[in-house]
């Protein structure tokens, strides 16, 4: 359950905002540099920090994950699963349970696990954004952006992003949750034009002959 609360995340395709007004020029300016990058440097691999902070009683958690990212397909693996997009079907492959679930995702479904190319490529289109301002930290500088949604029934009222200025990647984004918990993502390395080999965004059951299969699709 805890990573499915990953999943209303990141990576947005709902509104276009109706007047210039509404934008911030000069993050625009930068969202725009990070989703010609993204796009340049696919397909690519992240590995990445995923932390939830529980304000209500100070406790926090954290697990190491990686994502393969081409367009809309991507393999997205925890420490317990492995979620596979080939652009249509998608799998969650559950090593310890033996068992793998394959459902087609809802269009309308804009979740990390869903659609992860959304958290690098498609803010125009769900948010509103503003440049905040430039750290350092670590060394790298670092431009401050947060997102606020368009449809305010989102479980979160914004998303601060930090942008790497150099490399004009993303570097880490924090999700402030209405209900008292925040989100972390942070991006620990960036493999950019990696090789994938045919059918490496699907599941093979022949690899996993074991494995009880659970097709969704038609419930």
């Amino acid at each position: 359950m805890k990573k499915r609360l990953f999943a209303w995340m990141i990576l947005a395709t709902v509104s276009i905002f109706t007047t210039r007004a509404q934008e911030d020029p000069v993050a625009e300016q930068y969202l725009d540099a990070v989703a010609e990058k993204t796009h340049s440097i696919e397909p690519f691999r992240l590995t990445f920090t995923f932390t939830t902070i529980n304000l209500q009683d100070n406790s926090e958690s954290s697990y190491k994950g990686s994502l393969v990212l081409y367009g809309k397909k991507y393999l997205l693996k925890t420490e317990d699963s492995e979620i596979i997009f080939d652009g249509q079907t998608l799998w969650n492959y559950l090593p310890d349970a033996d068992e793998v679930n394959i459902t087609n995702p809802d269009p309308e479904d804009h979740s990390f696990f869903t659609d992860p190319g959304q958290l690098f490529t498609n803010f125009k289109q769900r948010f509103k954004y503003h440049y905040v301002d430039k750290q350092t930290v670590g060394g790298k500088s670092l431009l401050v952006i947060d997102l606020y949604p368009v449809d305010l029934a989102e479980s979160y009222s914004r998303i601060r992003l930090q942008v790497d200025e150099k490399q004009m990647v993303l570097h880490s984004a924090h999700y402030f949750g209405k209900n008292g918990t925040h989100y972390i993502l942070r991006i620990e390395k960036t493999e950019p034009n990696i090789k994938v080999s045919p059918g490496y965004f699907t599941f093979n059951p022949a690899d996993h002959p074991d494995t009880e299969i659970i097709d969704l699709r038609d419930m």
